[in-house]
């Protein structure tokens, strides 16, 4: 036996569909998540790289002290200042390299600066920095 339902019956109780309207405020949800994620990824790599130029920067001005500790006798200011200068310049952009001393105490300070172009978010893009002073 066939059971004859009335048509209102099957349409109250079912959405008609996807409206345009609903697809593209969906697109445009995403589309603006998407360019979010963009973003925060390029902004991680510029600080990612800056975090590396820091450390390398750190690491030069290691190498020095330790240079200057190896080499006590002969370690002036000029030879340690020319070492800083020559590692800043092939491993940082922009690098250069001073030291001081040694003086009485046997101290130096060593600074390594260089510049970064590439950030423009960042307030100052002018020069870092990193200076340590140690006894030798």
């Amino acid at each position: 036996m066939i059971h004859s339902y009335p048509i209102h019956a099957f349409r109250a109780g079912r959405q008609g569909g996807v409206t345009l309207i609903e697809i593209l405020i969906t697109l445009l949800v995403l589309a603006v998540g998407l360019l979010g994620l963009a973003a925060l990824q390029g902004l991680s790599l510029q600080t990612g790289q800056v975090a590396y130029q820091r450390t390398q920067a750190v690491n030069i001005a290691y190498e020095v002290a330790d240079f200057a500790r190896a080499n006590r006798s002969t370690a002036s200011s000029t030879t340690l200042t020319n070492l800083a200068d020559s590692l800043a310049d092939e491993l940082l952009p922009a690098g250069s390299g001073a030291v001081a001393g040694p003086n009485a105490d046997d101290q130096i300070t060593v600074t390594i600066t260089w510049t970064e172009g590439r950030l423009e978010d960042l307030e100052d893009t002018s020069a870092f920095e990193e200076i340590i002073t140690t006894r030798i």
